[in-house]
């Protein structure tokens, strides 16, 4: 299983709108429904803007597919309008310690 962190930096007062797009039906339940995809968190940072999922995959390339796939249907020009910076997503793999 590989772990996905992906780091949503968002401008001033869009926190709560990325939030709420997140929450409903084009969000992460798709993301959930997603080949590959193991599992999702949504965790926020305390004293900033910043939203961070924390995501199990298949494998890197499952992650790579399902953000290409969200790229394909407009998801960039959402993040444009919401970002403050792009965004961050660094990959981890699990060990059984």
């Amino acid at each position: 299983m590989t772990i996905a962190i992906a780091t949503f930096r968002c401008q001033p007062g869009k926190r709560e709108g990325w939030l709420d797009w997140l929450a409903g039906p084009d969000g992460l339940a798709k993301t959930r429904a997603f080949d590959g995809c193991g599992g999702i968190e949504t965790i926020v940072a305390q004293g900033s803007e910043d939203v961070v999922l924390y995501e199990r995959w298949a494998s890197v390339e499952h992650h790579q597919a399902y953000v290409a796939w969200r790229l394909d249907n407009g998801l960039g020009e959402l993040l444009e309008a919401v970002l403050a910076s792009p965004l961050e997503v660094a990959y981890f793999d699990e060990t059984p310690i």
